[in-house]
């Protein structure tokens, strides 16, 4: 019997995912799934069979994912000198902290407070930053950083030879200031890239800032032998000045609203099937370079500012983020306490480091932190794609966490390297090596604890920054207030194990991330804190 009369019911493709899962490779059998996913765009150079996600507009050439690789580029540049500049002039003390010790007539625990300032300022101004980004854009949040950083960096070059009270003032007006630096690049990083480059770019801007920490006191070492503190504040002012210009006209909006194809929406698959991705809407004309100079826009409606500074404090209900938050503020004390404590270390026999000797400390640390950037970067990139072919080409976040064994590792075995060699007043070799191991799991730490927090909430990108820098400020800020005394009282093999041994109990709580993550975050999407908050 014939049953042409009955027409087959439409088949839908439905794939329900969970928030922070994604299909990043398109698999091989046939089945309806399959036939979606071939109708996606694709990478176009290696892996052929590895999707882009998320998906770009298909119709918008002023989505920044249609951008070409010279602008992407230019613009990725851009935020991470912004970014290094900053953190720069975080340490810049480091190497000068016995002569500003002697200008100022005080302890160097007391001129620590200084870094305190400026660290704790960061913290609470991203708070009052950020949500202009998520309104306005990006674009006017660099440039007024930048500029206002500028003034800082002006008002400190002349307070280094007044008094310390104006010093510190103006400390707390930098981080005030270079808050942005924390937040707003890895956000710049997920409006602009795939999933694939996210991992090796969040490095990069990693580096910037680790490295920033880490070269700024050993350039500030050479300039303030010759030239004395003061300049070392008005050469930075210089290359803040620069980046300013440069951003002015290679720093294009990144923030974009307009639809992209969604990769899990229920579609039908019958005779039309190659029409199913296509955007309804006329192709939309390209901005031009002057176009894209604009300062700012209208902002978006949509968005409520009072509701957006609220965010991050919800946000650290979620276990996901509260881990990441703490892997990477403890990840980052360690440029916090070496920058602290390297002239209280030494400056005094048998090292009697110079200025030149303690800036050129942190050489060490730095390429501790190249090799973190490899580990955590395309290393880790390797890793999350080897489980995710074996798990069907579905990615989960929690696919990276498995470095998080070699970042402490490296934290806990450099520790040790530089408290035992240090303790026993070996070879000034010995304990410069071990600060650059230890950097190693640093670096691959901050990666780590950015990436997994982006990749299990990606569209809330900078309210997580936010809170990771929020959160990471007031552990390095409480640092700044012990360390040096710790030190004196302790001893440096006890109060650096003590701090890896903190750092190794928080890497290892991957272990139930790994195990119960995707749970965790199907548990968040249900809960839905944000919305039951009544702020998004």
């Amino acid at each position: 019997m014939s049953n042409s009369s009955h027409p087959e019911p439409e088949k839908k493709v439905e794939f329900h995912a969970a928030p922070g899962t994604e299909i990043l490779f398109d698999g091989s059998d046939n089945g309806s799934i399959s036939e979606r996913l071939h109708q996606l765009k694709h990478r176009e150079t290696g892996d052929g069979r590895m999707l882009l996600v998320p998906q770009p507009s298909i119709n918008d050439p002023n989505d920044p994912l249609n951008w070409s690789t010279t602008k992407k580029s230019l613009t990725f540049f851009n935020g991470c000198w912004f970014a290094f500049m900053g953190a720069i002039t975080g340490p810049i003390m480091a190497a000068g902290m016995m002569q500003l010790s002697a200008t100022f007539d005080k302890p160097l625990q007391e001129l620590t407070y200084a870094n305190g300032a400026c660290l704790i300022n960061q913290g609470v101004w991203n708070c009052v930053w950020m949500p202009f980004a998520v309104k306005y854009g990006r674009r006017p949040i660099y440039l007024f950083s930048n500029f206002l950083m500028a003034i800082a960096c002006i008002w400190l070059a002349v307070a280094s030879n007044k008094t310390y009270t104006v010093f510190l003032v103006g400390r707390a007006f930098l981080g005030a200031f270079q808050a942005p630096i924390e937040s707003i690049v890895p956000s710049t990083v997920t409006d602009m890239f795939f999933l694939h480059n996210r991992g090796e770019l969040i490095a990069i801007y990693g580096l910037s800032v680790l490295g920033g920490n880490e070269l700024g006191p050993m350039f500030s070492g050479f300039i303030v032998q010759a030239l004395g503190m003061d300049w070392a504040f008005w050469i930075v002012t210089m290359f803040v000045g620069a980046s300013l210009i440069s951003m002015f006209f290679f720093m294009p909006e990144t923030k974009f609203d307009g639809p992209r194809p969604d990769p899990f929406q229920s579609t039908r698959v019958d005779e039309d099937k190659n029409q199913v991705l296509v955007q309804k809407s006329s192709p939309i004309p390209k901005k031009t370079f002057v176009q894209e100079l604009k300062f700012w826009n209208s902002g978006d409606p949509d968005v409520n500012l009072l509701h957006v500074f609220l965010r991050p404090f919800v946000l650290l209900a979620y276990p996901t983020v509260l881990w990441s938050c703490c892997v990477y503020g403890m990840a980052l004390s360690w440029n916090v306490i070496l920058g602290a404590s390297v002239a209280q270390l030494f400056a005094p026999p048998p090292y009697t480091f110079n200025s030149n000797g303690q800036g050129l400390f942190f050489l060490s640390p730095f390429i501790g932190s190249l090799f973190g950037v490899f580990f955590s970067g395309p290393g880790g990139d390797w890793i999350a794609n080897f489980f995710t072919k074996r798990n069907n080409g579905i990615r989960e976040p929690e696919m990276r966490l498995p470095t998080c064994l070699l970042a402490a590792f490296f934290t806990f075995f450099g520790a040790l390297w530089f408290g035992l060699s240090y303790e026993h007043q070996m070879h000034w070799a010995m304990p410069v090596v071990g600060a650059g191991i230890l950097s190693v799991g640093s670096q691959m730490g901050t990666t780590l604890g950015m990436n997994y927090a982006l990749d299990c909430h990606k569209e809330l990108s900078v309210e997580i920054m936010v809170t990771i820098a929020a959160l990471k400020s007031c552990i390095a800020w409480i640092w700044t207030w012990v360390i040096n005394d710790y030190v004196t009282s302790n001893g440096v093999l006890s109060v650096f194990m003590t701090v890896a041994a903190i750092n190794v109990v928080v890497y290892l709580v991957y272990i139930p991330f790994y195990l119960k993550g995707k749970d965790i975050r199907i548990w968040l999407h249900q809960k839905d804190f944000l919305r039951a908050a009544g702020i998004i």
